[in-house]
């Protein structure tokens, strides 16, 4: 247990007390703040997973029938968002929740469109 000098009072406390028992001053300072990293990046990737993944499932929603390029062109995007999706997780870039909300919906289109090749 390393004991500190409260910055307001001089009195002794823990190092890890954020403010003081004695006089309430504030022990934390801006170096011990957690600083964000400068190269997080931008979420892109899980946006246009999330993007793609609507687009094919919205599309699973069409009455009309289907031609073979249809289906393989939004099977194309599935395969996008998926990779896409699967890229920001493991990563753990910006966008985490958007790029598992585009992986499971990618991934449930990509297999409807695969049945739907099949037969």
């Amino acid at each position: 247990m390393a004991m500190v000098f409260c910055r307001g009072c001089a009195k002794e406390l823990h190092e890890t007390a954020v403010t003081c028992p004695q006089c309430g001053a504030s022990q934390i300072t801006s170096a011990t703040l957690p600083i964000p990293p400068a190269n997080a990046g931008s979420p892109w990737m899980a946006i246009l997973s999330l993007v793609l993944s609507i687009v094919c499932t919205l599309a699973l929603f069409d009455d009309s029938e289907w031609d073979t390029e249809t289906i393989q062109g939004l099977g194309l995007f599935s395969v996008i968002a998926l990779i896409l999706g699967i890229i920001t997780i493991n990563t753990k870039r910006p966008g985490y929740g958007m790029a598992i909300a585009g992986t499971v919906l990618s991934g449930v289109s990509l297999l409807i469109f695969v049945g739907l090749c099949v037969n």
